[in-house]
């Protein structure tokens, strides 16, 4: 599909108007899942309003979550990703501004500056500007053949240089590089992944599961190595042939992919004068410090009536959720946003789902065994409450674990989780 065709299709009406100038009801900046079902829920909402979207990326609002899975493994196309096709937009009259950056922020005057000298104008505005990668700074690091994956852009550059190895690093054991290595395992692509902490997805794991984890990979061919620092990035005749460690051995690498977590996007905000703190924060009806201005997604720090405190997450349910809200509530609901953290993930053949708080936690119930592909689920308490379920290649019931989560409850019996009743009021404080 031509992008550039796309843009100037979904503009053609915007651009003969335009003198440099244009208002709009609602503006709407990011691509991404929040930033079209914001879209669409402004839409249902409001029949006459008029809304633009606005991305830097030359793509309709897409999908990132398949990137690092199949979309690496070629099992989808790049138009299998975007979350409405360009037919909807034109039909919904939702204008959409492809390839441009919003520049600056003028929340007094409700304007934006748009990188070709435009201005929009708009009455009610919401921030989805996601994240960026975070840079790795060490000698090498602009070798041809070192990536980071955010964009489909990204994933293409990768998928062509897939093609022609057959070794690749990771450096960075979360999700995405354990996602990666799964997936270039699987593409016959020999994978190590780099991790400077004591265990991969150690943000998330406990103990016990980051060892089942670390052995299950092993088993199926990645090579993982903990407590280890790169220090440069080696190549020659200007392109990647491997990565130094700290202890000065060298890893030979084809292609390098560094997946150490994102920066979320908050310098529009902060230049323009909002309240910044590891994310634009926003209210319980997601609504920046400026009341005519919402955040939603990656870039929001929001607050969990269930934890009782901010929290930022990158995960895909809840931009869809906060996408979808943030619109309502701009077409004049209010709406609070009390919907519990959920994330998945697919790696070979387990699938990894958790609900809750995986952050704090003093004690893990382990129900099933952390044995072969999974079928265990954990849940990880703290003084006896139980902040978050994780599900590993199991299914439980959910609405079962959402109440246990909500209820808040102190269980003195730790022992009635593994059990196979799945009644909240079986559970007693």
């Amino acid at each position: 599909m031509n992008f550039n065709a796309v843009a100037t299709t979904c503009l053609c009406r915007f651009e003969l108007v335009s003198l440099w100038m244009k208002n709009f009801d609602y503006v709407i900046i990011g691509g991404g899942l929040a930033g079209s079902h914001a879209s669409q829920a402004i839409r249902e909402n409001d029949q006459n309003g008029s809304i633009l979207l606005i991305t830097d990326e030359n793509h309709l609002p897409y999908d990132r979550v398949p990137l690092s899975k199949n979309y690496l493994l070629g099992k989808m196309k790049s138009d299998v990703l975007y979350v409405k096709k360009s037919n909807f937009y034109t039909d919904q009259k939702i204008e959409l501004l492809v390839g441009r950056k919003a520049t600056n922020l003028d929340p007094k005057n409700h304007v934006i500056d748009i990188d070709d000298g435009s201005q929009i104008s708009y009455k009610k505005l919401l921030l989805a500007t996601g994240g960026r990668a975070r840079r790795l700074s060490i000698p090498g690091s602009d070798l041809k053949g070192v990536f980071y994956l955010r964009t489909i852009d990204d994933a293409d550059a990768i998928l062509q240089t897939m093609q022609e190895s057959k070794s690749a690093v990771i450096i960075g054991g979360g999700f995405i590089g354990c996602e990666l290595a799964s997936s270039f395992t699987k593409k016959n692509i020999s994978s190590t992944i780099i991790e400077v902490g004591p265990k991969i997805l150690g943000r998330v794991f406990d103990q016990d599961t980051a060892r089942w984890l670390d052995d299950y990979f092993t088993k199926k061919g990645v090579k993982i190595m903990k407590n280890t620092t790169p220090t440069e990035i080696v190549g020659k005749e200007g392109k990647v042939s491997g990565i130094k460690l700290q202890s000065g051995q060298i890893i030979p690498a084809d292609f390098i992919v560094i997946g150490i977590g994102i920066i979320p996007n908050t310098e529009l905000a902060k230049d323009a004068g909002l309240e910044v703190d590891n994310g634009i924060v926003v209210n319980q009806y997601l609504q920046t410090s400026d009341q005519n201005i919402y955040a939603a997604s990656d870039v929001a720090r929001f607050y969990s009536p269930v934890f009782e405190k901010q929290m930022r997450l990158e995960h895909y349910d809840l931009a869809v959720k906060q996408g979808k809200l943030a619109g309502e509530n701009m077409t004049g609901k209010s709406k609070q946003f009390e919907e519990l953290p959920y994330f998945f993930s697919f790696m070979f053949d387990v699938r990894i789902e958790a609900y809750g708080d995986l952050s704090k936690y003093d004690n893990v119930v382990t129900k099933g065994s952390p044995t072969g592909n999974g079928n265990f689920t954990k849940f990880y308490l703290e003084d006896g409450v139980v902040n978050a379920v994780m599900m590993v290649t199991r299914k439980e019931n959910v609405e079962y674990i959402k109440q246990l989560i909500h209820s808040r409850k102190k269980l003195y019996d730790t022992g009635i989780l593994t059990k196979d009743e799945q009644k909240i009021e079986a559970i007693k404080t």
